[in-house]
C-alpha cells in the first residue's frame, strides 16, 4: 500500500512538473538596453512603490510597482503598473524579477542603494527615469486610509478572498481569516478592507490586482478632494511620514497642491500590461524554473510612449463625449459602477436621473449616427449589448452624444475582466492565507 502511495505521488508530482515546463523557458542572456523615452519638459514622473512587509526601515520585494506621469501644461495624469513578476535585467544583478531590484540594492554595496538600483532598472528595461519617488508600507497604507475617512470604490468583478479578522491579529493563524466577499456596487471601505482589497488574488491574478491598485489611488484622491484634505497637508504628512521613503520634503509637497487640486480622478489614465500583447507566461533559465512574465519590449516599447505622451487630438475628442448614464435597471449603485468602468477607458461619463421605463438589459443610444471613429464597439463589449440594443438617433441639435440607460442583467454581467467571479457561499474546506 505505501509503495503504491509513493508510486501515485511520483505520478502526481511529475505530471505538476511536466505542467509547469509546458511554459516556454525564458534564455539565460541579457537583452540589449531600451532608448530613452521622449516626452515632453513639463511632465514629470513620479515612481510609487509599496512594500511586501509591514516595515518600510525593512529591506523587501516591492509588492506593488506604479509610475505616475504629470504633465503641468495639459493636466495629464497617467498611471502604469508594473507587474512585479515581470523578466527584466537588473544592472548589476543580471536578469530576474522587477520586484527584487529594490532588494538587491538595499542588501548589497550598491551605491545609493534600493532606490538607484531601481532607477538604473527602469532606465535599462524601460527608457525611463522618475523625478521623484516615494515607498510606503501597508501600516502606512492604513494610516492614509484611516486619516481620509475611508474610500469608495465601484466594484465591478465579485472579489473573493480570506482577510483577518483584525488589524493586529496573527496571520500565522487560521482561525485569524474569515472569507470576505465583496460583491459588484458601490461600497465604501475602511482601512483594512482596502489593503485587503488592493492585495487579494484568491480569485484573479497579479495584473487585476494592478488595476484594482490604480483605482484604489484613484478613489484615495476623489477622498482627498472631496474633503479638502490638501488644505490639511501637514497633518496628513506627520501622519504618514514615518511609514513612508521619498525623496520629497513637506515644502515640496506643499508646492504641488496647486496643480494637484486642478487633477480630476475620473480623468487620470490607467495604462497596464496586458497578457498575450505586452506580457507572456514563461518560466526563468535552470535551476530554479520559477514562474515568470516575458516581456515583448517592442509592445512595452509602444506602451511606454503612450503613458508619457498627453492626449492626441482624437483621444482628446473621446474624452469631449458627452456621455450620460442612466440607472435604469433599479439596483442601486448600477450606474456608478458603469460610470466608472467608462472612466477607465477613457470616457467621461455624467450620471443623471431621468424617468424611464425599468429594462432587463442595457440600452446604449447613438445620437451622433457617426461610423467612423465610433465608440459603440467599445459601449458593447463593456455593457455586454448586442446590435439589437444599440439604438441610433441622429440629432443634429442634441445636448448629449450617447446615453446609457444601465439594466438590471449589468449586475450580473459588469465583469469583463479576467476574474473568477466564486460562488457563495464559499468551500469551508478552503484554506485561509493571505496572497
Amino acid at each position: 500500500m505505501r509503495y503504491a502511495l509513493y508510486v501515485l505521488s511520483i505520478v502526481f508530482w511529475g505530471g505538476l512538473v511536466s505542467v509547469s515546463l509546458a511554459q516556454p523557458v525564458v534564455p539565460d542572456e541579457v537583452h540589449e538596453a531600451a532608448e530613452l523615452l521622449e516626452f515632453p519638459d513639463t511632465t514629470e514622473i513620479f515612481l510609487l512603490a509599496a512594500f511586501g512587509d509591514s516595515n518600510a526601515a525593512t529591506p523587501s520585494l516591492t509588492d506593488v510597482l506604479m509610475l505616475a506621469a504629470v504633465d503641468r501644461a495639459t493636466g495629464y495624469v497617467a498611471l502604469l503598473h508594473i507587474p512585479r513578476d515581470l523578466w527584466v535585467n537588473v544592472p548589476g544583478f543580471g536578469m530576474d524579477k522587477i520586484n527584487t531590484a529594490y532588494y538587491n540594492g538595499e542588501t548589497h554595496d550598491v551605491e545609493g542603494g534600493g532606490i538607484e538600483t531601481l532607477r538604473q532598472t527602469l532606465i535599462y528595461n524601460f527608457g525611463l527615469d522618475f523625478d521623484h519617488y516615494a515607498f510606503m508600507d501597508f501600516t502606512g497604507f492604513l494610516g492614509v486610509i484611516d486619516q481620509i475617512g475611508g474610500i469608495r470604490i465601484a466594484v465591478d468583478c465579485i472579489i473573493q478572498d480570506w482577510k483577518l479578522i483584525e488589524r493586529n491579529a496573527d496571520k500565522s493563524v487560521a482561525e485569524n481569516y474569515e472569507m470576505y466577499t465583496l460583491p459588484i456596487g458601490v461600497h465604501t471601505l475602511d482601512a483594512d478592507t482596502a489593503l485587503w482589497y488592493v492585495r487579494s488574488r484568491n480569485t484573479s491574478s497579479d495584473l487585476d490586482r494592478g488595476r484594482r491598485q490604480q483605482d484604489v489611488l484613484r478613489a484615495i484622491w476623489r477622498s482627498v478632494r472631496a474633503g479638502n484634505l490638501l488644505e490639511d497637508l501637514p497633518a496628513l504628512w506627520d501622519a504618514t511620514s514615518r511609514h513612508v521613503i521619498t525623496d520629497l520634503t513637506l515644502g515640496d509637497a506643499l508646492g504641488y497642491v496647486p496643480l494637484a487640486s486642478t487633477i480630476d480622478p475620473d480623468r487620470i489614465e490607467q495604462y497596464r500590461f496586458r497578457m498575450g500583447t505586452h506580457i507572456s507566461n514563461a518560466l526563468s533559465p535552470a535551476p530554479t524554473f520559477s514562474s515568470i512574465l516575458r516581456p515583448d519590449w517592442t509592445a512595452i516599447a509602444d506602451l511606454m510612449g503612450d503613458f508619457v505622451t498627453p492626449p492626441t487630438e482624437n483621444q482628446a475628442a473621446l474624452r469631449g463625449l458627452r456621455i450620460q448614464v442612466i440607472n435604469a435597471g433599479g439596483i442601486n449603485g448600477m450606474a456608478t459602477v458603469a460610470a466608472d468602468r467608462l472612466a477607465q477607458e477613457g470616457f467621461s461619463a455624467e450620471i443623471i436621473t431621468e424617468s424611464t421605463h425599468q429594462r432587463e438589459f442595457t440600452a446604449i443610444y447613438d445620437y451622433t449616427g457617426q461610423d467612423k471613429g465610433s465608440p459603440i464597439p467599445t459601449f458593447q463589449r463593456l455593457f455586454r449589448t448586442t446590435a439589437d440594443g444599440v439604438i441610433i438617433e441622429p440629432d443634429p441639435n442634441r445636448e448629449v452624444d450617447y446615453k446609457i440607460y444601465v439594466g438590471s442583467s449589468y449586475s450580473y454581467w459588469a465583469c469583463t475582466r479576467n476574474v473568477i467571479q466564486p460562488k457563495w457561499p464559499p468551500d469551508p474546506t478552503a484554506v485561509p492565507g493571505e496572497g
